[in-house]
């Protein structure tokens, strides 16, 4: 049979995870239909086998590798989907009453967690078919960090002057799951879980998605308690620094060197999108993990008549030449004028989010190339007149010595595969946490999502099954796009021009949609443009709510009395409304 596996990595997003929930409702939809098509199952398989999520991303991939694992119908997957994106992260949820511990954020702290145990099912009943391993990967960001050691081995005598050794500390953290037929279990223990059962294993993966998308100011952080022993690079900083030989004379040194360092220790986590806000990465060292863990599921072995692997990223917002672009010419206006303190935070803060975004991308472009460079050279040794089995052995030494056993030239994809210029998604504007204030946004952004994973999907299949098809027997013209709608899920999906039924506004509609109506310069709002945005009277019950929990968290935060709070508030009431968030339409 020939089989393709796709490994996913979902990027964080905000409320635009309603966008990424409607991309994976769909793409299972499609593929769950499609396997078990009568002229398609025992001849092809394709499957998502591996998921690596931050943010947003970590919870809808936390819900999507438990319904894989269970095999669950597509339509009971959308329903958890659309309890968690549509209906129950609303500005009404996130602003409810709090308590002492959610004055760290914005939002009230107990929401999230509430909604990921209701599209979760604690613990899961087993499967009646058969499904394979999944591996997920959760990101988050360890505010405390962890240190460890980097060590250059340089102790020979024509170095004996040289730095050997560096120590610092590790702000990044991954917890890696794997789940078969609904039970799930820690690839790393590093997260102390209440007891080793199914229902407190499945809690200790929603409390690693809560972490992952405690969005910084927005959510309070999350504290974990962590088994540093688990942490290789931990485990090789307490060896050198308990190791150390003390000075007999200083007692203070003495007494430090015999003082145990922590085995387990509690940290302070945010969101995993800080430093992989896209974790490209985490996608292929889960896939490391289940190559080297289950070797005769590899999908690019000659057995698989090398129908392979593919990474698969689900990126609400790519970004497009034409905004880089637009971004060198601002820069360029404003050369000759020096940037005041705040305007130089935000520059400094785009630039590593920028970074952090990328840097998993560049990173795998630079493995393809290494791996492309050690494999041409291994062929090398063909030509030496060895033994097929002897050559074998040593390329597979010379692999593990270079650190590449496993690794091979990745195919990334991503979904959307293009992107119009113009707005898509209703949910994108006020720094993507848009989409929370009204229903219809994430509506609109879930249908957005469902369209462009059938797009993407449809396209896929048809090259992928055109490239297979002499060896499962179909004739290569007979497989047309439209062959290969008739073999996915046939409910058909709304357009984006078709009107929801709660509002009649239609996905275009809304996806003008903001905080203020969107138009042309020098044209008037439409009807459907300023029913798709905000109204005043929508705008003046969010600013009161957010007054309301400004007053409370201004006054945790800054012990000022309360009535200097409230004048502030004022003045800020003053401006918001009469004057920096003056409508212009309405000139």
């Amino acid at each position: 049979m020939r089989s393709h596996r796709f490994a996913l990595s979902i990027s964080g997003g905000i409320a635009l995870g309603s966008y990424e929930a409607g991309v994976l409702c769909q793409l299972y939809r499609d593929l769950y239909a499609f396997n078990r098509l009568p002229d398609i199952h025992g001849q092809v398989s394709v499957s998502i086998d591996a998921i690596a999520g931050a943010s947003a991303g970590s919870i809808t991939g936390l819900i999507l590798a438990q319904a894989l694992s269970l095999g669950l119908p597509p339509e009971l997957l959308e329903t958890r989907m659309r309890a968690c994106w549509i209906e129950l992260l609303s500005l009404e949820q996130l602003l409810k009453p709090w308590d002492q511990d959610s004055l760290e954020g914005i939002f009230t702290g107990g929401v999230v967690p509430e909604v990921i145990r209701r599209a979760l099912e604690i613990p899961p009943t087993t499967p009646a078919e058969f499904t394979e391993p999944i591996a997920l990967w959760i990101t988050m960001t360890n505010l405390d960090g962890v240190p460890y050691r980097i060590d250059f081995g340089r102790h020979d005598e024509h170095h004996a002057q040289a730095v050997t050794e560096l120590y610092a500390l590790d702000y990044t953290d991954c917890i890696p799951f794997v789940v078969t037929r609904g039970v799930i279990a820690m690839v790393e223990e590093k997260l102390i879980p209440r007891s080793g059962s199914q229902s407190d294993l499945w809690q200790a993966a929603s409390d690693a998605a809560h972490a992952s998308s405690a969005f910084p100011v927005a959510f309070p952080s999350q504290w974990q308690e962590r088994d540093l022993m688990q942490y290789p690079g931990y485990c090789d900083f307490k060896s050198a620094v308990e190791g150390r030989r003390p000075d007999p004379g200083d007692p203070l040194e003495l007494a430090a060197a015999v003082t145990p360092l922590p085995t387990r220790f509690t940290f302070q986590f945010i969101d995993g999108g800080v430093f992989h806000n896209q974790p490209v990465g985490k996608a292929i060292d889960a896939v490391t993990w289940l190559d080297l863990r289950f070797p005769e599921r590899l999908p690019h072995t000659d057995d698989n008549g090398g129908a392979g692997r593919s990474y698969l990223i689900i990126e609400p917002e790519p970004q497009l030449p034409e905004s880089v672009e637009q971004a060198l010419n601002l820069h360029s206006e404003h050369a000759a004028r020096p940037d005041l303190p705040p305007a130089m935070i935000g520059k400094i803060l785009g630039a590593y989010f920028n970074t952090a975004l990328f840097s998993d991308f560049n990173e795998a472009v630079k493995m393809n190339g290494r791996v492309a460079a050690l494999e041409a050279a291994l062929d090398e040794l063909d030509r030496l007149g060895l033994s097929p089995d002897h050559a074998a052995a040593i390329k597979e030494e010379i692999r593990t010595a270079a650190g590449f056993r496993n690794k091979r030239a990745i195919t990334l994809q991503r979904i959307p595969a293009e992107v119009a210029k113009g707005r898509r998604l209703a949910s994108s504007f006020m720094g993507h946490f848009g989409g929370f204030l009204r229903r219809d946004y994430r509506e609109a952004d879930f249908i957005t999502g469902r369209n462009e994973g059938r797009m993407w999907l449809v396209r896929w299949l048809e090259l992928w099954l055109k490239s297979h098809a002499n060896e499962i027997g179909i004739a290569p013209q007979a497989i047309t796009p439209d062959w290969v709608l008739a073999h996915l899920d046939p409910q058909p999906i709304p357009v984006a021009s078709d009107p929801l039924p709660d509002t009649g506004l239609s996905p275009e509609d809304l996806a003008a949609s903001g905080w203020f109506a969107s138009h042309e310069p020098g044209e008037p709002p439409t009807a459907a443009q300023w029913s798709a945005a905000l109204s005043e009277a929508e705008r003046d019950a969010i600013l009161s709510r957010v007054e309301e929990r400004a007053a409370v968290l201004t006054e945790a935060w800054t012990r000022l009395p309360r009535f200097v709070i409230e004048a502030a508030l004022e003045l800020f009431n003053l401006h918001s409304r009469h004057g920096l968030l003056h409508d212009p339409a309405r000139e």
